[in-house]
C-alpha cells in the first residue's frame, strides 16, 4: 500500500465513479485502523449512501472524512450544496432508502452548512 491510502480525508471524482471510490476508501481506512469487520461493513456502506446522495443531489467537490477518537469513528461527506438532506418519507422503487440506511447503521448523523457547502456527518462507537 502506498501513504496515499491512508489519509483521512480523500477528495472523490465528479461522476459516477466516486461511489465506488469512496468505498474503497471507507474499506481500506477502516481495516487498517483494525475494526471489527461488521464495524468496516457498516462504515463502508453509509460512506457509499452519502456520497450516492451527494452525487445525485448536490454539486461538487466531493470529498469523505473519516477519522477515530475516544472510541467513535467520526466521518464526513463533503460537497458543494448548502441544502440539507431530509429522509424521505415514502421510499420506493426509485431509491430513497439512503438516509434510512445510515440511521440504521449509526449512533447519529448530522448536516453542518460550511461556506462552501456542507458536511453530511456521522458517527459510530468503536465497539
Amino acid at each position: 500500500m502506498n501513504g496515499a491510502e491512508w489519509w483521512p480525508v480523500v477528495r472523490l471524482a465528479a461522476d459516477e465513479h466516486a461511489a465506488v471510490q469512496a468505498r474503497r476508501f471507507a474499506r481500506t481506512w477502516s481495516t487498517g485502523h483494525a475494526l471489527s469487520p461488521r464495524l468496516v461493513d457498516d462504515i463502508e456502506l453509509v460512506v457509499a449512501e452519502l456520497v450516492s446522495n451527494a452525487i445525485r443531489h448536490a454539486s461538487p467537490p466531493f470529498e469523505v472524512e473519516l477519522s477515530e477518537s475516544n472510541g467513535m469513528i467520526h466521518g464526513e461527506v463533503h460537497d458543494g450544496s448548502q441544502t440539507a438532506p431530509t429522509p424521505n418519507v415514502h421510499p420506493d422503487l426509485h431509491g430513497g432508502f439512503g438516509l434510512g440506511i445510515v440511521s440504521a447503521c449509526t449512533s447519529r448523523w448530522g448536516t453542518a452548512l460550511v461556506p462552501e457547502g456542507k458536511r453530511v456527518w456521522f458517527e459510530l462507537p468503536r465497539s
